[in-house]
Parts: structure tokens; sequence; C-alpha cells
């Protein structure tokens, strides 16, 4: 049995997000879910930034989304990796 520390439930949704890396390319990836607190990225494994990481991410789902500071809280190196909202503070 897994032992899930989930505070909020995640919900299924496939989108296109805009991944930010601070001194780098920007990059397209797809999200797998999100919660209340975070989202799950796809990715090749390759721009899979380390744990701790921190980055910007925006949803290309319609114009002039906000753009969210995260951080890096998971990684599955098959699959991609999971972020943390932060504040800007």
């Amino acid at each position: 049995m897994i032992d899930n520390k989930r505070r909020h439930p995640r919900l299924k949704h496939r989108a296109k997000i805009k991944l930010i890396v601070p001194e780098s390319l920007e990059n397209i990836v797809e999200m797998r879910d999100f919660s209340e607190t975070g989202l799950f990225l796809q990715c090749d494994k390759a721009l899979i930034p380390p744990i701790g990481t921190v980055l910007e991410v925006q949803t290309t789902e319609f114009d002039d989304a906000p753009v969210q500071l995260v951080r890096v809280v998971r990684i599955d190196p098959d699959s991609g990796f999971a972020v943390e909202f932060c504040s800007r503070d």
C-alpha cells in the first residue's frame, strides 16, 4: 500500500505548459495533472531539473496567462517531475 501524503486531490488534465528555466531556454512540456498546490509535468529525462530548482510555468491554453513560480519537489525519471507553487517573496 502506498502512503499518500497529498493534501489536495489531483485532477487529470492535459495541457501544454511553457517551462521557463532561469538562464536557459524555454520548453513546452505536457501537464498530466494538477492540484491546488502544484502540477505534474511530463517530459524527456534531459529536461528534468534537480529537486529544489525554482522555475516558472505558464499555460499555453489562453493568451496572457499568468506566469507562476514553482519549485521541483519530486522526480519520476521515467515520466517527468512534480512542482509545487511558491511565492515570489
